[in-house]
């Protein structure tokens, strides 16, 4: 799966060798691929800046960018930047809504396309799909007023939010609680796991959903019942029914198979087909062996 994160501008650039400077532009081409970065080091009249490819960054996150070089590399210019038409985009790059500056830019870590643009407002931030904005000479035009536009919020942030609504939350049991995962990727959240009724499913998504900064929330979970309907059809799917009586018990996706099977292949084939259905953890045979009898 695409891994989506911010490069924020203003992020620490980190070396092999140390920590110095901070990104200051990202250069785009004309269809939104990110190909290099500004790093502007010192202070006052001895700032310098150069220029490298986004292929020598290994990672980012919202606080910092991780090079595969080293500092004496990358000042020494022995790592040059990709030469393609491009255009900076930087916080003073001129945005059509006053009072609007861009920020950073949410890029696909696999392809590196640019898919949101952040933007700074009143000490807020909002984002932007690239597809809803254009450039006007040297302006980033947007087609929407800033209020208009999602909140932005960083994705560990986002994930102290959900643990703590989820950790205070009333109608949710302490297991439930145990058994829901979360993910955060751009603002995105996928929620895996098990409950035990579909109910705590939804009101999980429910409370996360209403975070700020959520873009939307994904179901991956699983709760008891649809799980043992999936394992029985499942089960019926694979042949393993017949001649058999197979009960499935789940609780929070920890399994128990037990009723009555012709043989041992049979209750070990009937394990395997249960453990693999998605949403099941662990599975515990207590099937009994009774052979058909003619």
């Amino acid at each position: 799966m695409p891994r989506i994160s911010t490069l924020r501008l203003g992020s620490r650039a980190r070396f092999q060798d140390r920590w110095t400077g901070s990104i200051s532009a990202i250069e785009i081409t004309e269809d939104w691929e990110a190909v290099n970065v500004v790093v502007e080091s010192g202070f006052l009249l001895w700032r310098s800046s150069f220029r490298l490819p986004l292929s020598a960054v290994s990672d980012w996150t919202d606080h910092s960018v991780t090079f595969t070089c080293t500092s004496r590399q990358a000042f020494g210019h022995e790592v040059p930047p990709v030469a393609v038409p491009s255009r900076p985009i930087a916080s003073d790059t001129p945005v059509s809504a006053p009072n609007v500056s861009i920020a950073g830019a949410l890029i696909d870590q696999g392809d590196r396309k640019v898919r949101e643009i952040i933007l700074s407002r009143g000490g807020g931030h909002v984002r932007i799909s690239v597809n809803d904005v254009v450039f006007e000479g040297k302006t980033l035009a947007l087609s929407a007023q800033p209020e208009a536009l999602p909140r932005y919020r960083p994705d560990d942030e986002i994930d102290r939010s959900i643990h703590r609504v989820i950790r205070n939350d009333k109608g949710l049991t302490a297991d439930e609680k145990r058994g829901l995962h979360f993910a955060v990727e751009g603002g995105i959240v996928t929620m895996s796991g098990n409950a035990r009724v579909e109910n705590a499913r939804e009101r999980a998504i429910e409370i996360v959903d209403a975070i700020s900064g959520v873009m939307k929330v994904d179901d991956a979970s699983h709760d008891d019942l649809s799980l043992e309907t999936a394992i029985g059809l499942a089960l019926d799917g694979a042949g393993v029914g017949r001649h058999s009586q197979i009960y499935a018990r789940s609780s929070l996706g920890k399994l128990q198979l037990y009723g009555y099977v012709p043989s041992v292949a049979a209750a070990d084939e009937a394990v395997r087909v249960a453990a693999a259905v998605s949403g099941v953890r662990e599975v515990t045979n207590k099937l009994e062996v009774q052979p058909a009898t003619a």
